[in-house]
């Protein structure tokens, strides 16, 4: 099975000069937990409940003053439509990453987090834990 056949679409993305109320707002009217940030419209990073969590919330910061680039994880660990479930599983646990944006020819397609992986192989979870 290839990544193409499990990630979520579409996918939700913000501009880097966002500011972090909104993205906040859309995360809950979607029921999402994470979005990517765009830069001139290319993919730059990605933000996730816990970046706002521990970027903002925990460090006292005002959500209504943070823009999306001053918290967003980058470089964005990205991976291919075409890859296996393995592949995916392994890069993620590499990278130590939840989440991995699918991009084809440069333009982002779809997403992939470790729920959908573990759901379809349980045995993965050796990867990511021990």
């Amino acid at each position: 099975m290839q990544v193409k056949d499990i990630m979520s679409r579409p996918i939700i993305t913000e501009d880097e000069e966002t500011l972090v109320t909104k993205i906040a707002e859309d995360m809950e009217e979607l029921g999402i937990g994470s979005v990517v940030i765009t830069k001139e419209g290319e993919p730059a990073g990605i933000i996730t409940e816990r970046d706002i969590a521990l970027k903002v919330l925990l460090k006292n910061r005002r959500a209504s003053e943070v823009k999306a680039k001053e918290i967003m994880t980058a470089p964005l660990v990205t991976i291919t439509p075409e890859a296996s479930m393995e592949e995916a599983c392994q890069l993620a646990a590499r990278k130590r990453v939840k989440r991995l944006p699918v991009v084809e020819n440069g333009v982002l397609i779809g997403i992939i987090s470790i729920r959908d992986l573990l759901t379809r192989k349980p045995e993965y979870v050796r990867e990511f834990y021990f």
